[in-house]
């Protein structure tokens, strides 16, 4: 088993296990779709839904899925929930749903969603399995926004704009609401050079905090257990 397949296997969390930061999994609808923030929170919450339903399926139906067949199922449980939820983005957020393109209905391709239903779903109850799969989602949401406020933040200087459009309303409401200021600040990080660079220093970021975290809580445990000195009294006999 190779260091991804161990990574994977660990239990889902927000920031220790997240899909983006830590796995590096799922980066092409991230690097595609984080210019703004209201287009990561957009794909980032419609992944959470089709996480959480697709595990809780998984997990229900995991003795009557053959396991020759179960990657075949999987996707077809994938596709069915992503298709649901395109079909509600279509109804009332179609200017949004315009927005994010090819990358709404490729959320039946994440590869994070698939390693879940994989390695925690198939072998564990309902509960544990929804508990995973929210985490996962959770870990996925938050490294969306993290990385499209600062592209936004970077590149034109505001946050949160055109905000309208994660509100269920009419297609012209919402496109009369989205017209952007063309002003650029820091034009590099709306490039996918400079995409990367933003996403490895969020990543190196979050290692050097995590491995801070890990040393200083080695170090306490290491202070909260004293040394003890053993004393041997009397002679050793020989036989």
């Amino acid at each position: 088993m190779n260091d991804l397949e161990l990574q994977a296997g660990k239990e889902g969390m927000v920031w220790e296990n997240n899909p983006v930061l830590m796995q590096l999994l799922g980066l092409s609808p991230v690097l595609a779709v984080s210019s703004t923030l209201v287009y990561g929170i957009g794909l980032g919450v419609a992944t959470f839904f089709v996480c959480v339903l697709s595990c809780l399926t998984a997990s229900v139906l995991k003795e009557t899925i053959p396991h020759k067949w179960r990657l075949v199922w999987y996707m077809l449980i994938l596709a069915s929930y992503t298709t649901l939820v395109e079909t509600i983005s279509q109804l009332y957020f179609y200017p949004l749903f315009l927005r994010l393109s090819i990358y709404l209905p490729l959320i039946c391709c994440n590869v994070a969603i698939l390693i879940r239903m994989e390695t925690v779903a198939a072998q564990s109850h309902w509960p544990i399995a929804t508990l995973d799969a929210a985490k996962t989602g959770s870990g996925f949401l938050i490294a969306l926004i993290l990385l499209a406020a600062c592209r936004e933040l970077l590149v034109s200087g505001t946050i949160l704009a055109n905000w309208q459009l994660l509100l269920s309303a009419s297609s012209e409401l919402s496109t009369v609401a989205s017209n952007q200021d063309d002003r650029q600040f820091f034009r590099f990080a709306n490039t996918q050079a400079g995409v990367l660079i933003l996403l490895g220093l969020l990543v190196a970021l979050l290692n050097s905090l995590s491995q801070l975290t890990s040393s200083t809580a080695i170090d306490e445990s290491e202070n909260l257990v004293p040394a003890k000195r053993a004393r041997v009294t009397g002679r050793l006999s020989k036989e």
